[in-house]
């Protein structure tokens, strides 16, 4: 009956399952026989025989089989064990010297990567470990459309035989990553084909730095003599360098590996390019500019003395080398840098090249101001009203040094003096002044030794200014203070004769820490020379509004300023003599000598008296204006300042008269308009658009060739478009023709009112102007003009015309001020007008800072390009923006750090609002002290720590900056002034033996017994 019973294969046993191989252990132990008390060799027994063949098997019968092989074709991947790791990160098979990369390793896949590089960075917690290079995804939305089109189509198989479905085809075309594999990560292969990738910048970016190095590699080889194919070629190890690093900026260490790599390099070039004179000097100013970074004191100067001695006569690379003697620490002396300076202004002068005359005078102020920056403020001084007299008051008879020897010793008044007349009214029965000074302060026994000497050698730093005379009773002692024509002799010999007035004038305004006079296109490199400027403007403006034109001021006042300076520009400086310990009667007193005299150039300097008396004597300035017009009527440069003056002063309807008696005059109803009377109408027009008068602009605009209504309710009323035309086509002409005689200047101011009249005419729509201005931009880009100073000037006018039109129109979208002005910031980085406007335009938007951005983006990023007034404008950017905006001390600090670090190194003016950056923040954590309540000593002690940690950084600056400035007595004095509560006796008196060590002068004698 058990036959009838039906049998399903369901209720079969199940097999049993194959048994696994064993699994041998990692180390096997060796095994001992049972019987160990015989010591002679014997076979092994049956049982271990068979037990150790058991275990050698390397394969099992398996009488099942795969299923999931029928089911998908090959097997199943999920069941595929992972590897077993063994060797500390070795494969076998491989050298020992690769390892598996744990951050791109995963259960598919093995990645291999050297095992002798750098350690690991630890994700999650470094700084500087590498982030994911991973693309980023965009995920397509495909259109209705597209789904619609393949709804009604069916893919058919054109094999009739095919079993597996299209979907195991698809997948198996899919080439699926092999966990077997070993290679390196693939950063192009897709991980998700069906996401659309952005491309990889990352990559892209090193590929490019690789094979352009690789380019100019090749182009030095195939053409050695080729100083460009060098030059490109040692500029690029910086991005080769810095791709490979996590940060974009580089370490000092990475600095000094940059700087041995570009001197191997032009060492290379250097014997390539044996016969070329020019390639060979550019070179060897290149390698030098490296070598400090990398050599030290006594190879550097040995290698100078080989170079100058080669190439005497070469500017650049003298200048190089006074900086380099003038701010290395361990070799500065105040006598050997003056010899050299005198060295190197013989060697100029007697050059067979061409010397500039602005070169020249280059040497000699960088000379003066480390003069007085040493201590010797009265030969600085007299070395400059000297020159002056010498060459402006030079009599019309004998003019020989001789004469101007008899002239100094008979110790009249002289140049900015009181009573001064200057040389050419000089007569020998002339007697000498008696200067009344009061008398020095006297030492006080009932005070500490360093308070006493902080307040004696402050006393005769402000006493006793000016140079002294044989006659004074004040400084008897003192060696220094009387200031011989011996002593002066020097400097004038070296000077050439007849000298641009305009140039002198120029850099004694500069040696005084004043704005520069208002001569458009006129290069001078003075102004941006960080050894001579040594004093930075005070922020007055404390207020906080956010209205655009608050915000603009706070922005403008940045305390070091760079732009082109125009006349217009001039009355809005503030004339600050704080840096030069000068009093501003002496600069008035010497300008008023200046244009009293017949002179060419005399209307800039009674322009610039104007402009500084309106600051500094503003009741003053009414009188002098009428002065200068007497002596000087037909000048309209003149009546334009005196104009400019009642402007400033508020007399808008007095300013008004001055404008139209000189553009009305001897012309009945129509304005003049002529080259010289341009400016005068720019600034006529432009007084009825502060007010708010915009049709009245505009028909001023078109009086030049129309005649005004005598009532001015009859201009409420916009100008006939005829008139407008005419006006048009007026300065189109004007413009056309000076860009021909290459008068930049009109230009730019008559383009400036054809953009008006189309702001005006057109209902006060910016992007007609715009358009305009637009068009001359485009003309200086097409004749290599874009970066030139008139180009600037160009800039300057646009950002007036937008700051007028942000601060006028209802609605602005600020979208149009930013793509107006980055591209201009992109020609000028270091123009503070431009970054002002484009801060106050972006200050509303403090989420995504763009002012950072573009800082960044133009020059921040590049030492060479970014001035010392660049890094001024970011530090106050940076400290107006507060910590809501992201601002921190610690980020000011940080901009601080890198503009020490490059072009800001050997400048007074940084150095010094370093340290008081650092002790601002000082007092910040001492007036933060913990009052009694509980806990109170903890939280004392930590007050103490912040307290301890801030006086540290403050004295790890100054050190910083004393190495980087050995000449600079002011900055050392910070120790005995401001700072002398950081530091103790024994460090000042340190510092004072530095002082004395480097010649510097000292007014007060340091005795060690009584210290």
């Amino acid at each position: 009956m058990a036959s009838n019973v039906p049998k399903f294969t369901s209720f079969r046993p199940k097999p049993k399952a194959a048994a696994e191989p064993p699994k041998d252990p990692q180390h096997k132990k060796v095994e001992q026989p049972l019987n160990d008390k015989s010591t002679r060799p014997h076979s092994p027994s049956r049982k271990s025989r068979e037990r150790d063949a058991a275990a050698s098997k390397d394969y099992f019968r398996d009488r099942r089989g795969d299923l999931d092989i029928v089911r998908y074709g090959t097997l199943n991947r999920y069941d595929i064990p992972s590897y077993r790791r063994f060797g500390h990160g070795c494969v076998l098979g491989i050298s020992t010297d690769r390892k598996i990369d744990r951050e791109y390793t995963t259960e598919k896949a093995i990645y291999i990567t050297p095992a002798r590089g750098k350690r690991q960075k630890r994700l999650l917690i470094d700084k500087h470990a590498k982030h994911s290079s991973g693309r980023a995804l965009k995920v397509v939305k495909l259109n209705a459309g597209d789904n619609e089109l393949h709804q009604d189509f069916i893919l058919l198989s054109a094999n009739g035989k095919r079993i597996h479905s299209d979907s195991d085809d698809q997948d198996e075309a899919i080439q699926e990553t092999d966990y077997r594999r070993i290679e390196g990560a693939n950063s192009a292969e897709l991980v998700d084909t069906d996401m659309q990738y952005e491309s990889d910048v990352d990559v892209a970016i090193d590929v490019e730095v690789t094979r352009k190095n690789a380019s100019l590699v090749r182009q030095t080889r195939e053409h050695p003599e080729d100083v460009t194919g060098w030059l490109a070629l040692i500029a690029h190890q910086e991005a080769m360098l810095k791709f490979e690093r996590p940060s974009v900026e580089l370490t000092p260490s990475d600095t000094a590996h940059l700087a041995d790599i570009r001197i191997s390099t032009y060492k290379e070039a250097l014997k390539k390019t044996g016969k070329d004179h020019d390639a060979q000097l550019k070179l060897y100013t290149g390698l030098l500019k490296e070598a400090e970074r990398a050599w030290d004191g006594a190879k550097l100067a040995s290698e100078w003395k080989e170079v100058l001695e080669r190439y005497p006569e070469n500017m650049e690379l003298w200048m190089m080398h006074l900086d380099f003697v003038q701010s290395t620490f361990t070799r500065y002396k105040y006598e050997d840098c003056r010899s050299l300076f005198l060295k190197c202004m013989k060697a100029l002068g007697t050059s067979a090249s061409d010397i500039s005359p602005s070169a020249t005078l280059h040497v000699l102020l960088r000379l003066t101001s480390m003069t007085h920056s040493a201590g010797y403020q009265e030969l600085a001084l007299a070395i400059w009203q000297a020159l002056l007299e010498f060459h402006l008051m030079r009599p019309e008879g004998d003019a020989s040094m001789e004469a101007f020897e008899s002239f100094w010793d008979s110790e009249v008044p002289r140049i900015g003096e009181p009573g001064a007349k200057g040389w050419n009214h000089y007569s020998p029965s002339d007697d000498a002044t008696p200067a009344d000074f009061p008398p020095l302060q006297e030492k006080h026994l009932s005070i500490s030794f360093f308070e006493d000497f902080q307040e004696r050698e402050m006393d005769a730093t402000t006493k006793l200014r000016f140079p002294g005379r044989a006659a004074d009773n004040l400084a008897e002692d003192d060696a220094f203070h009387t200031i011989f024509f011996d002593d002066l002799k020097p400097c004038l010999e070296v000077v050439p004769h007849n000298p641009s007035v305009v140039l002198l004038v120029d850099a004694f305004l500069c040696f005084c820490g004043l704005p520069p006079l208002a001569i458009p296109n006129i290069q001078r490199g003075w102004w941006s020379d960080p050894f001579v400027q040594h004093h930075w403007q005070s922020i007055s403006s404390v207020d906080v509004s956010t209205h655009f034109t608050q915000t603009l001021k706070r922005f403008s006042e940045c305390p070091a300023r760079s732009f082109q300076m125009t006349t217009e520009i001039l009355f809005q400086q503030n004339f600050s003599l704080g840096g030069i310990n000068l009093s501003a009667n002496f600069v008035r007193r010497l300008l008023k000598l200046l244009v009293s005299e017949p002179m060419r150039d005399t209307e800039v300097f009674g322009e610039y008296l104007l402009a500084f008396e309106c600051q500094n004597f503003p009741k003053e300035a009414f009188k002098t204006a009428k002065r200068l017009l007497k002596g000087q009527p037909m000048h309209s440069r003149v009546y334009n300042a005196y104009g400019l003056v009642e402007a400033s002063l508020g007399n808008s309807a007095k300013a008004d008269q001055v404008f139209h008696a000189v553009l009305f005059m001897g012309h009945g109803d129509t304005a003049s308009l002529t080259p010289e009377t341009l400016q005068v109408f720019s600034n006529w027009v432009w007084e009825a658009l502060q007010r708010g008068e915009q049709t009245e602009a505009l028909w001023r605009l078109v009086s030049p060739r129309t005649s005004l209504p005598p009532q001015h309710s009859a201009r409420n009323a916009h100008p006939d478009n005829t008139f407008i035309h005419i006006a048009r086509i007026t300065l189109m002409e004007m413009s056309e023709r000076a860009l021909l005689d290459q008068d930049y200047v009109t230009a730019i101011r008559s383009n400036a009112l054809l953009a008006l009249i189309a702001y005006l005419s057109n209902d006060c729509n910016a992007e007609q102007a715009l358009e305009i201005h637009r068009g001359l931009s485009a003309w200086f880009v097409s004749h290599k003009l874009s970066k030139s100073p008139s180009a600037e000037i160009h800039a300057q006018e646009l950002a007036r015309f937008l700051t007028y039109h942000v601060t006028h129109a209802p609605i602005v979208k600020p979208s149009l001020i930013r793509n107006t002005v980055e591209p201009l910031i992109s020609h000028f980085p270091n123009n503070t007008i431009l970054l002002s406007l484009y801060a106050a335009n972006e200050a509303r938007f403090s989420i995504d800072d763009r002012v950072r951005g573009i800082m960044n983006q133009n020059a921040l990023l590049s030492s060479k390009e970014r001035s010392i007034a660049g890094w001024a404008f970011a530090i106050h950017y940076e400290m107006l923006k507060g910590e809501i905006s992201g601002s921190t001390s610690h980020s000011i600090r940080a901009l601080y750090k890198r503009a020490t670090d490059s072009t800001g190194a050997h400048c007074p003016a940084l150095w010094k609002a370093y340290i008081h950056f650092e002790l601002t923040q000082l007092e910040k954590e001492r007036v933060k002290r913990p009052h009694k309540s509980s806990r109170q000593e903890a939280r004392k002690s930590n007050w103490g720590a912040r307290v301890e940690e801030a006086e540290q950084r403050l004295k790890d600056t100054f050190y910083a900056g004393l190495r980087n400035l050995p000449w600079c007595k002011e900055y050392i004095m910070l120790v005995f002034t401001d700072a002398k509560d950081v530091f103790g006796d024994e460090e000042k008196w340190k510092l004072s033996r530095v002082m004395l060590e480097k010649e510097l002068r000292l007014y007060v004698e340091l005795d060690s017994e009584d210290a």
